[in-house]
C-alpha cells in the first residue's frame, strides 16, 4: 500500500475545494445566478473551510468542542448544498423544501450536547463519511436525469465522477468503523478525493458549456411562432431507448379551423401562443415540449407513474379550457383533447408510443371532444383494439 501522509493530503484536500469554489465564482459571473453555481461555490467553501477548521483544531488553536462539531456542521450542509446546486444546475430552481437544509444539523447538535459524540474521532469521520456519500450519490442520480433527457456530453463522465467520490466515502467509513489504523486508508481516500474535486469543478463547468453550445444549436430547432421545439428538435431530445413509464401526450385544439376561418389567422397564432405558454408552464422540469404542426402539440413525460397520467392530462385540458381569450371583442373559449399512450415494458419504440397516443387522440375528438382517452398498451407496432 503506498503510504501518504495525511496532513499534506487533507492540506491539499481542503485547497481543492476552495479552488473549485473560485471556479464556481467565476462561472457565476458569466452566467445567470439560476445556473446553480452560487450554490456549489458555497457548497465547496463550506466543506473546504471546514476541512480548515479542523486542521486549526489539531493544531490545538482551537477549542475541541468548537472544531470537532464546527467541521461536522460545515461537512453536512456543505454537501447538502452539493446536491442543491446539482437540481439548481439541472432544473434551473431549488427543490421544494431546500431550506430544511438549515435546520439538518440541529439533530446533530441536540445528540452532541447530549452524548458528546462530536468528541470521538471515530463516531465523527464516520458520519461525516456517510453524509458525504448519500449526498454524492443523490447528486449523481441528478445527472443521470439530467443526461437522459439532454443527453450532454460531459453529464456521464460526471455522473462516474460523482459516483466514485461517493463509493470512496462508503470505503473511508468502513475503514474507519473496521480497521484500527485508519489513518493511511484515509490518506489514500482523501487523495482520491483531491483528483475528484478537480474534476467535478471542471466537469459541472463542462456541462454548463455544453448547454449553451446546444442551447445555440437548437435555436434552428424552435417553432418560431411558439417558441417550444418543432418536430425536428424533438427527435433529438428523446431517449434512444424508451423506459417503462414514459408517457406521450398527444395535445390538439378542437375546431381550430373554425377559429381562423372566423377571425383570421393572426386570432388562430394568438390562440397557439396562449397555448403553448400554458403548456410549458405546466410541465415538468425532464418533460419535453414540441410543436407537431398546425393545432397538435406533443409532450413526452420521462419516468411518470400510471396514477399521475390522468390528473396531469386533465390538469392541461382544464387550463386550456380555462384560458380567457377575447378575439375581436368576443369571449372565446377553447378546448382541447389529449391521447396519452405510456411504455409498460423495455424494447418499446419511440413511433410505436406516439402512433398509440395519436389513435387515442382519435379516440377522444370521437367520444366528443374536450376530453382525454388512454391507449392500451403498445406492443410490436400495434395498438390492440
Amino acid at each position: 500500500m503506498i503510504v501518504l501522509d495525511i496532513a499534506t493530503v487533507l492540506f491539499l484536500y481542503q485547497s481543492s475545494l476552495l479552488v473549485g469554489a473560485a471556479v464556481f465564482l467565476l462561472a457565476r459571473r458569466r452566467r445567470s445566478p439560476s445556473s446553480g453555481f452560487g450554490t456549489l461555490a458555497a457548497a465547496f467553501s463550506l466543506v473546504g473551510f471546514g476541512g480548515v477548521l479542523a486542521s486549526f483544531g489539531e493544531q490545538a488553536l482551537l477549542p475541541k468542542p468548537v472544531w470537532t462539531l464546527g467541521s461536522l456542521t460545515l461537512g453536512l450542509v456543505g454537501y447538502g448544498l452539493l446536491v442543491l446546486g446539482m437540481e439548481r444546475l439541472r432544473s434551473g430552481r431549488l427543490p421544494r423544501g431546500w431550506r430544511l437544509l438549515a435546520v439538518y444539523p440541529v439533530p446533530f447538535w441536540i445528540a452532541a450536547l447530549v452524548t458528546g459524540f462530536h468528541l470521538d474521532n471515530q463516531i465523527r469521520a464516520t458520519l461525516f463519511h456517510l453524509n458525504a456519500a448519500l449526498c454524492l450519490i443523490l447528486a449523481a442520480r441528478i445527472v443521470t436525469r439530467l443526461r437522459r433527457v439532454e443527453q450532454l456530453p460531459s453529464c456521464r463522465p460526471l455522473e462516474a465522477v460523482l459516483t466514485l467520490s461517493g463509493a470512496a466515502f462508503l470505503l473511508g467509513a468502513g475503514a474507519v468503523l473496521f480497521i484500527a489504523d485508519f489513518v493511511p486508508w484515509l490518506a489514500l481516500e482523501f487523495f482520491v478525493q483531491i483528483l475528484v474535486n478537480f474534476a467535478v469543478a471542471i466537469l459541472i463547468y463542462s456541462v454548463a458549456t455544453d448547454r449553451a453550445e446546444r442551447k445555440l444549436s437548437l435555436m434552428a430547432e424552435l417553432d418560431s411562432l411558439t417558441g417550444i421545439g418543432n418536430r425536428r428538435w424533438l427527435e433529438r431530445m428523446v431517449p434512444s431507448h424508451l423506459r417503462p413509464g414514459d408517457t406521450v401526450f398527444c395535445i390538439d385544439l378542437d375546431h381550430f379551423k373554425r377559429i381562423n376561418d372566423r377571425f383570421g389567422h393572426a386570432a388562430g397564432d394568438t390562440v397557439l401562443v396562449a397555448v403553448a405558454a400554458t403548456l410549458r408552464n405546466l410541465k415538468r422540469p425532464d418533460d419535453v415540449l414540441a410543436r407537431m404542426g398546425g393545432e397538435e402539440f406533443l409532450l413526452f413525460l420521462p419516468e411518470l407513474r400510471t396514477a399521475e397520467i390522468l390528473p396531469i392530462a386533465e390538469r392541461i385540458r382544464e387550463a386550456i379550457q380555462a384560458i380567457p381569450f377575447q378575439i375581436q371583442g368576443t369571449a372565446l373559449g377553447v378546448t382541447t383533447s389529449i391521447g396519452v399512450a405510456q411504455v409498460f415494458r423495455m424494447g418499446e419504440i419511440w413511433p410505436d408510443l406516439v402512433h398509440a397516443a395519436d389513435m387515442a387522440l382519435y379516440d377522444a375528438k370521437r367520444g366528443g371532444r374536450n376530453r382525454v382517452a388512454h391507449a392500451p398498451r403498445v406492443s410490436q407496432g400495434l395498438v390492440p383494439a
